[in-house]
């Protein structure tokens, strides 16, 4: 099992966590041995730099979680909102669907794509939901399907849509398609 090391806790903080820390290392060494206080809080300000921009990109670990929690968090019509206009922005043209299976049909380029997000919610979407989604695909002549859980899937789950023509969307891909739009007020507040 692998150990975490400070520099792993520290990716997860905010930025100023890691300034912090280089300015507490560099003014001890400063009192103790001088000529390399520098050095000794350089990858720590590097380390701070690198989260500040991971997190003004909004693609920070911390970040993640937090519209991973905001989208756990909404009602379906607003989360079926969020994820459809952000597939239309992509391009692609969205219908309901008529099948249990799945809830949206995306159409670009010719293809179709069945999207299954009802289970946004759940900490582990399993393989059933999977079965049926592939299903769909074949009896609906669809070039492929995408699920998408603002949690995780089973390893179960993972190793049978390998095996399929299903994309599973979790995560910090999630949170990149969706981008800022989980955050705007109109979403949270029908």
């Amino acid at each position: 099992m692998a150990r975490e090391t400070l520099f792993h806790i520290l990716l997860r903080q905010p930025w100023w966590v890691s300034a912090l820390v280089a300015a507490v290392l560099f003014g001890i060494t400063e009192l103790v041995y001088p000529q390399v206080a520098f050095f000794i809080g350089l990858p720590f300000l590097v380390l701070a730099a690198f989260i500040a921009y991971k997190q003004f990109r909004g693609t920070a670990a911390v970040d993640v979680d937090e519209r991973l929690a905001a989208l756990r968090s909404m009602s379906w019509e607003n989360f079926s909102l969020v994820i459809t206009e952000a597939y239309r922005r992509q391009g692609y043209g969205v219908t309901e669907a008529q099948d249990p299976a799945y809830d949206f049909e995306l159409a670009k380029s010719g293809r179709r794509t069945l999207l299954s997000c009802r289970r946004w919610k759940v900490n582990s979407v399993g393989i059933a939901p999977l079965r049926a989604l592939s299903d769909a695909v074949r009896r609906h002549d669809a070039y492929n399907a995408v699920c998408v859980a603002a949690g995780d899937f089973s390893s179960t789950a993972r190793d049978y849509a390998a095996t399929q023509p299903i994309t599973l969307l979790t995560g910090r891909e999630l949170v990149a398609l969706v981008g800022g739009l989980a955050g705007k007020r109109k979403f949270f507040f029908p």
